[in-house]
């Protein structure tokens, strides 16, 4: 490894776990992540931040070297927003400008998921001219909350609209982020976002100042992972929502 090398810090900023409609747990995330170079995981389960949590707590049980972001994919009205740095759930199925509110108002950070995709449901070009537009006063000044976009998805249906939103993203200026969008342990690691520095601290200072970058690795073959395996996690995915919402009724989510 080259002194440059060392001073790259690498983060997945989209993972799901078994909590939700992932099918691995989180120590087998980390070790997934860890064998390939990455030093920071974002956990964002649906519409929940109990896998975050457990995640985070799985880390620190095993001193283990990669670091954990709680964090959640939102459900908004118009599409998914990840929400990093929260600590509590975020509501759902509100407007996309309300959702980034909410994840604000914790002092997290939002990131529009896998923009223009056809499938997951996603906030289109125009949806995200007007997010910016509607939300730009309040994110004037030097302590301004963060709104970013994710440009390295690795999902078929996002690789196929980047290119589009990286243009699209010379008028909104967002910060960019990568993230694998993991559901399963191979898939870890395929799209990571890059910035200056080491931990938490240096990637949010990256972002607040717009200079992380992002890669896209090899994705693993669907034939390495196995049909029982992707249909359990199609039925997973159609139930992470409705899983989510049910446990909130019951109580906190903890």
């Amino acid at each position: 490894m080259t002194e440059s090398d060392a001073a790259t810090g690498r983060a997945d900023l989209q993972i799901h776990t078994e909590e939700s409609d992932g099918m691995d747990d989180a120590l087998t995330i980390l070790n997934a992540a860890h064998s390939k170079g990455v030093d920071i995981v974002a956990i964002t389960d649906h519409d929940q931040t109990r896998g975050a949590l457990l995640a985070r707590e799985a880390a620190a049980r095993a001193n283990h070297p990669v670091e954990v972001i709680v964090g959640s994919e939102v459900t908004s009205r118009h599409g998914h927003i990840l929400a990093l740095w929260i600590e509590e759930p975020i509501p759902f199925f509100r407007s996309a400008a309300a959702t980034v509110e909410a994840i604000w108002k914790q002092g997290g950070v939002a990131v529009i998921a896998h923009p223009a995709a056809l499938f997951p449901p996603a906030l289109k070009v125009g949806e995200i001219d007007r997010l910016v537009r509607d939300l730009a006063p309040e994110r004037s000044g030097d302590a301004a909350p963060i709104l970013a976009v994710e440009t390295a998805n690795p999902i078929p249906f996002a690789r196929w609209r980047r290119d589009g939103v990286i243009e699209a993203n010379r008028r909104w200026n967002l910060p960019i982020t990568g993230g694998s969008d993991a559901h399963f342990h191979e898939q870890v690691g395929s799209a990571v976002t890059t910035f200056e520095g080491q931990g938490q601290a240096d990637l949010r200072a990256a972002l607040e100042s717009g200079a992380t970058a992002t890669e896209l690795r090899p994705y693993p073959r669907l034939s390495n992972i196995g049909p029982s395996r992707l249909l359990h996690q199609q039925w997973r995915g159609l139930s992470a929502t409705p899983r989510a919402l049910l446990r909130r009724s019951l109580g906190p989510d903890d």
